[in-house]
């Protein structure tokens, strides 16, 4: 009887396919666990039709096919916690695996053999030297952050002063038009820079008063001169609406 079931299991171990698994087998194997659940992969050949044993099923399963596996590289928070937990309780990878959700215990076994393991072999690193290898990489990675931050805030300074240099040339094309624009609704007359600009307007006032006088009594002279002033005011305030709505038009 027991040669007669090892004959039977013998034949089911010849029986199983092996190698690398193909589409249509993770696809059998997914629509099963959707069914079924996870476990008893010892039926899934049975059940799903698959040519595979239940080792192989749940492994498939546990390290590719798992919907929450985290894809990409170990990051370096995952590494320090690998570090830390191996030295607390050594190559018990499925209890690693559990403070590192996505991850497998295969996937944190092969990353700890491969980059770890040779070195221990080949030097005798203490905890501390380990940690302080660990904290120099961080360190690596804080600088290339650090770096990005102020390329970033380099190329931001160059924009805003880009932004204020042409701000400063819109103003400047707009004081020229103003000037231009001044200059054509007084014929015969330009605006003269600097301080004599005032005394250039008393001056033409003054001409306009006199005029007034000889027209007029001495007594309507001196009040016109009194009110000079007055008048001087008033035409700077007009001369100011002018400039402030024809800049408005520009923008």
């Amino acid at each position: 009887m027991g040669e007669h079931m090892m004959g039977i299991w013998g034949a089911m171990e010849e029986g199983w396919r092996k190698g690398p698994w193909t589409a249509e087998e993770d696809r059998l194997l997914i629509e099963y666990v959707k069914l079924h659940g996870e476990g008893r992969w010892n039926n899934v050949a049975k059940l799903a039709g698959l040519k595979r044993n239940g080792k192989s099923c749940r492994l498939r399963w546990v390290n590719y096919l798992r919907p929450d596996l985290k894809r990409g590289q170990i990051t370096p928070h995952e590494e320090r916690i690998i570090l830390e937990l191996h030295a607390r309780w050594g190559n018990r990878w499925s209890t690693i695996a559990r403070s590192l959700p996505g991850r497998t215990d295969n996937e944190i076994k092969n990353y700890w053999r491969t980059h770890f393991k040779k070195k221990t072999k080949s030097s005798s690193d203490s905890p501390e030297k380990t940690r302080a290898r660990l904290l120099r990489r961080q360190q690596f990675h804080l600088q290339q952050q650090l770096q990005q931050q102020q390329q970033q805030l380099q190329q931001q300074q160059q924009q805003q002063q880009q932004h204020q240099q042409d701000q400063i040339i819109d103003m400047t094309r707009i004081m020229s038009l103003l000037d231009e624009s001044e200059s054509r609704s007084l014929p015969g007359f330009e605006y003269p820079s600097g301080a004599d600009e005032h005394g250039i307007l008393l001056h033409s006032m003054m001409n306009e008063y006199a005029a007034v006088a000889e027209a007029s009594n001495e007594g309507i002279l001196w009040d016109s001169l009194w009110n000079l002033d007055d008048l001087h005011g008033s035409y700077m305030t007009e001369r100011a609406n002018y400039q402030h709505n024809l800049a408005a038009t520009f923008y």
